[in-house]
């Protein structure tokens, strides 16, 4: 949740697109959160979103850690327009 949380404020998409579609991403990131590469592993089928997506990704730069202070690496996220 903290992990969406940080990136979803950083989507910029005003596409109206059917349903609720998904777009999964494998992110990697380095030890401190910082993302070091992001590749869609799943379209939602519609490349309006799956692109706003890796954009706010891009934008977004560092992920937060764990509550135990650790980043996993990789994760895979998934994001749909309507939350």
């Amino acid at each position: 949740g903290r992990i969406r949380g940080k990136v979803r404020p950083n989507i910029v998409f005003g596409d109206d697109i059917p349903g609720n579609p998904m777009a999964e991403v494998e992110v990697k990131c380095s030890p401190d959160g910082t993302i070091l590469s992001k590749k869609l592993i799943q379209s939602s089928g519609h490349k309006s979103w799956d692109d706003a997506v890796i954009k706010a990704l891009e934008k977004t730069e560092v992920l937060p850690r764990d509550l135990d202070g650790r980043v996993h690496s990789p994760l895979i996220l998934e994001f749909r327009p309507k939350g």
